[in-house]
């Protein structure tokens, strides 16, 4: 018995001085949760606290890929998601990827455009249709006519639907709704006025898809000119008025054009293009050429040879121009016409 009871508190000494060691595992965790990256660049990403198969993925491809290794590529400018999937959770990384050159460009015009469109606006306030324009009836388009709608604002992620925007310098810009803009409307010169009677010129570089007939979606700049921005949406009225320039009409030829396929742009016009025909040399007539919604006319098989090309004109109005040895430009520099339409 004695050496029973000897035993047992030898144990207990025992247990009282040996430690037991519990492991002590690791929280798993993304080494990166929010993330920020310039278009063509790359990252690695860890799962840490796991040794597990990790399984990675993006919720949109187009804009980020990810790799079995978790290494991430920047696409295009957007948002999304990183996923790490092990052991039945899932844990995530937002990624935004930016273009900085494009950044930094945009901020450079911001401040080049500020004297630019004070120019134009002080431009405006002189030209005024002539009374031979005001006449005329062009549907919903007559010149006196004055339409409603509501504006927004927006931040453009990339280039207008019209294609001017190296040409917009200088101008405030919108986006206009669909039925309008498909009615050839791209490129047009309007002024717009809010409920308090202020009021804005802007050119239309885009096209609001989703907007009522009517509805313009402004930039932010051109929006806070008359109006907050916290405001966010206005009961507009808006009218056609004359671009302010003295120069003459442009022509812009895309780069892949030939003289077995081309598209030709028409810019810097006072009212808004109807029709561009270019004269067929074997014919002697005028051959219409399908304007694109993304505002070039078409010419499916060529323009009747290797140039130069005499193009004709006309705005919504019924002004016309005509323009004879323009030569074929494929370094997209705007070809100069020899005068505009009248205001």
């Amino acid at each position: 018995m004695r050496k029973l009871g000897t035993w047992i508190m030898c144990m207990i000494l025992l247990l009282g001085v040996v430690q037991v060691s519990v492991p002590v595992q690791a929280k798993v965790r993304m080494s990166c949760k929010k993330l920020q990256m310039e278009v063509g660049s790359t990252k690695s990403l860890k799962l840490k606290g796991t040794k597990k198969k990790v399984k990675w993925s993006s919720n949109k491809k187009k804009v980020v890929t990810v790799s079995s290794k978790g290494v991430v590529k920047a696409k295009k400018i957007g948002k999304a998601i990183v996923t790490a999937k092990v052991s039945g959770k899932k844990y995530k990384c937002k990624i935004t990827v930016i273009n900085k050159k494009k950044q930094n460009d945009a901020q450079e015009q911001t401040s080049e455009q500020s004297s630019d469109q004070t120019t134009q606006e002080k431009k405006s306030e002189t030209k005024e249709p002539t009374q031979e324009t005001t006449k005329v009836d062009a549907g919903d388009y007559t010149i006196t006519l004055t339409h409603s709608g509501e504006a927004t604002w927006y931040e453009p992620t990339a280039g207008g639907a019209a294609n001017l925007d190296d040409f917009a310098k200088g101008y405030y810009t919108a986006a206009m709704n669909n039925e309008d803009y498909m009615n050839g409307l791209a490129g047009a010169y309007i002024e717009i006025t809010d409920k308090d009677g202020d009021k804005i010129n802007v050119l239309i570089t885009d096209r609001l898809p989703e907007g009522k007939k009517g509805d313009i979606d402004l930039k932010p700049d051109a929006f806070e000119k008359i109006e907050p921005k916290v405001t966010g949406r206005m009961a507009i009225t808006w009218k056609l008025i004359p671009l302010p320039t003295d120069e003459p009409i442009q022509y812009v030829f895309k780069p892949q054009s030939t003289q077995w396929w081309a598209e030709v742009q028409v810019r810097n016009h006072r009212y808004p293009v109807a029709k561009l025909e270019y004269l067929d040399a074997s014919t002697g007539n005028y051959v219409e050429l399908p304007r694109q919604e993304y505002n070039y006319f078409k010419a499916e098989k060529g323009l009747g040879g290797a140039g130069p090309f005499t193009f004709r004109v006309t705005d919504i109005y019924g002004h016309q121009l005509i323009d004879t040895g323009i030569a074929l430009n494929t370094t997209s520099t705007p070809v100069k016409g020899k005068a505009n339409f009248p205001y």
